[in-house]
């Protein structure tokens, strides 16, 4: 129903010994401001000259944490004070990315939910408490719900929305270079991998771009039922997973072009 929370006191992250189990820390910062559910999965990387964990959480909030001791470092709203859940106010589904110091993610809802203004953020992981201002180092509107993991390279950031676009932005200033329109829903998240993007939709195509700041498709395949995950690249080849089939492919000897064979050489006359 959305009104009642189960277990407001649960707790919003945990942290175990990984030998033993035993608990190492917890946060419950969320309590029952919870909108939905508890959907991202943490982060661990280094900002600055400290290790971080860093988590969407349920009350549309981004925290980053102490790894080793739990202390809550910094925290940042990723909605408009005057937004109203569910309309348009989110949670995080998707995993946040660090990148040079700097955090990404962008907001949404369960997909059951349908499609809405989204918001994507560039964060300043370095600073302390509050940071919904001081630590805001960009803010992108013009994309809808995601629940995707960003990729990020060459300082380019590949952000999907749940409506189906694949928006390519500057990763010190947010601004454009190129959307791409897939006409499906996107669940799941961009491979970057051989200088290309791999993304697959809900129709179950899965579109082949180039990496970079033009616009260029070099292909799409499909699978033949939706395709809610990411491609996996392993062993040489690519795995892609759709709603009720696994796929690996690779490139093999007869998908090869062929190779130029040289003359023969010339036959000894005197045999």
């Amino acid at each position: 129903s959305h009104v009642n929370v189960p277990s407001p006191k649960s707790p919003a992250i945990v942290a175990v010994n990984k030998k033993t189990g035993k608990l190492v820390w917890e946060d419950n910062s969320v309590n029952d401001k919870i909108l939905h559910g508890q959907w991202s999965s943490p982060t661990v990387g280094k900002i600055g000259d400290v290790v971080q964990v860093i988590h969407g959480q349920g009350d549309g909030w981004v925290r980053g944490y102490d790894a080793v001791s739990g202390k809550k470092l910094w925290e940042f709203d990723t909605n408009p004070k005057e937004s109203v859940w569910p309309k348009t106010r989110n949670e995080i589904i998707s995993t946040p990315v660090i990148y040079e110091n700097l955090v990404y993610l962008a907001n949404g809802q369960d997909p059951e939910h349908g499609e809405g203004v989204g918001h994507m953020y560039c964060i300043d992981g370095t600073k302390r408490g509050d940071i919904t201002k001081t630590g805001l180092v960009w803010h992108y509107d013009q994309i809808r719900r995601s629940i995707s993991t960003p990729a990020i390279k060459d300082g380019i950031v590949y952000q999907p929305d749940f409506s189906g676009f694949l928006h390519a932005l500057d990763a010190k200033t947010g601004k454009l270079y190129w959307k791409h329109d897939l006409f499906a829903a996107v669940w799941g998240s961009p491979l970057l991998v051989d200088g290309k993007i791999y993304l697959g939709d809900e129709d179950g195509d899965v579109v082949i771009m180039q990496e970079g700041k033009t616009l260029k498709v070099l292909g799409e395949l499909n699978m033949g039922s939706s395709v809610y995950s990411t491609p996996v690249p392993a062993n040489g080849a690519l795995y892609i997973s759709s709603r009720n089939q696994l796929y690996a492919l690779a490139e093999t000897a007869a998908s090869k072009p062929p190779t130029t064979a040289a003359a023969p050489k010339p036959s000894n006359p005197r045999r």
